[in-house]
């Protein structure tokens, strides 16, 4: 029941996006019917389906920056539940996909936000040294997406994260820092990751996934009551917002359960 509501409401959801925020940069004719079917797919939480669409249109043009934004967003979400090698190899090429996104339509925000996005899911299944050294590509293109369009509430999100993760950082990640950047990169700090995660949610209140992450920042800042409110919040949204939003849900039930 819960599934099929979802998919009801997401169809809807994500139809309107695709319409008013994909940006038909560089599309192909060839490749217009399997762009359609890809995000019809996603649409319906078919990530398989959705990435062999995608796939599909990338081949017949390679320079398609439609087909390539979304070929890397759908393999950064399949990656998110893979495992092994398998994730490697999904976040690596969801990486190199966003890469050529930004290459065919550089003014795009939404590209730089793709390669953002998969840069940081990418980074946080290396080991210190790879994850810092992409640290400066992720903020960079975040804060770039966030100059060309300071609407997209998930390159808040992401700039949040990044936030996050450093200010969090221990005493041998900081050690290698030094290492390899010549120091911790400047500016990062709980509170900022705070009120980017605010913003985000101001642009995109339905989001599951903004309100799941400020909570566990709350949590890292003992906040408690904080960190309640939103995996509350994420728990009474309906699970529209991301093919993954039922599995956001889950993990602010778990949340709130701890904290109780």
């Amino acid at each position: 029941m819960r599934r099929s509501r979802w998919l009801r409401r997401l169809r809807g959801a994500l139809a309107l996006a695709v319409v008013v925020g994909a940006p038909a940069l560089g599309r192909g004719a060839g490749s217009a019917a399997d762009i359609e079917a890809g995000t019809a797919a996603y649409s319906k939480g078919g990530l398989d389906s959705a990435h062999a669409a995608f796939d599909r249109a990338v081949r017949t043009d390679p320079h398609d920056f439609t087909a390539l934004r979304w070929l890397a967003r759908t393999e950064s979400d399949l990656g998110e539940d893979a495992h092994g090698e398998e994730q490697r190899n999904l976040f690596a090429s969801s990486v190199e996909h966003a890469r050529a996104a930004v290459q065919a339509a550089p003014d795009s925000a939404s590209g730089h936000l793709e390669l953002a996005v998969s840069l940081g899911r990418q980074a946080l299944r290396e080991g210190p040294r790879t994850r810092l050294a992409l640290s400066r590509e992720i903020k960079a293109e975040t804060d770039r997406a966030i100059a060309l369009d300071p609407g997209l509430g998930r390159a808040y999100h992401v700039r949040a994260m990044w936030n996050r993760k450093i200010a969090g950082l221990n005493f041998f990640e900081r050690t290698t820092a030094h290492a390899v950047l010549g120091g911790v990169p400047k500016g990062a700090s709980m509170d900022n990751a705070v009120a980017d995660f605010q913003k985000a949610i101001e642009l995109e209140p339905g989001y599951v996934n903004h309100h799941l992450e400020l909570g566990r920042t709350y949590l890292e800042m003992n906040r408690k009551d904080d960190a309640r409110r939103e995996f509350q919040r994420a728990v009474s949204l309906p699970p529209t917002s991301s093919p993954r939003d039922a599995r956001y849900q889950d993990e602010a039930r778990a949340l709130l359960k701890k904290l109780k």
